[in-house]
């Protein structure tokens, strides 16, 4: 009997250990130089397609978004850990400062409120490529992101 119990015991301990392994990878963001209190919205892409032709108007989950953060930050910096599985992602976000659940920009399209790129990567004109914000999440990786 009690040999049978240290058997399941054993098991379930080698199940165990197994199963941590079989998680996915984890990304830690940092996002720097947050100048005002306000709602984060930040997506994680795996498609080039949504990424690159997303304009911040419509928060929440959508095809091509594999994770994410929605949720009311402090000025200063921010830090999360997002289990994500291993894949090729992009990032992008914006702090909604007047909580009107989109990027705000002027008559030229400029944004009014914080945002940033994975890789701070920029663009001309508008967003950067998904080539130029990617990156490859294997087990781990940080990402700091600093705000324009």
């Amino acid at each position: 009997m009690w040999h049978a119990i240290q058997m399941r015991v054993l098991f379930c301990s080698i199940f165990l250990i197994n199963s941590l392994n079989l998680q996915g990878a984890l990304l830690e963001v940092q996002i720097n130089n947050i100048s005002d209190d306000g709602v984060l919205h930040l997506a994680i892409y795996d498609s080039k397609e949504v990424f690159e032709s997303d304009r911040g108007d419509k928060p929440g989950p959508q095809k091509g978004i594999v994770g994410g953060i929605i949720k009311f930050i402090k000025k200063g910096a921010f830090q999360e850990t997002i289990e994500l599985p291993d894949g090729k992602y992009a990032i992008g976000l914006y702090i909604d400062s007047n909580k009107n659940e989109k990027l705000d920009s002027n008559f030229f399209g400029v944004p009014n409120e914080q945002y940033g790129f994975s890789n701070n990567a920029l663009g001309r004109f508008g967003p950067p490529s998904f080539e130029s914000a990617s990156f490859q999440l294997n087990e781990y990786k940080k990402i700091s992101i600093d705000l324009k």
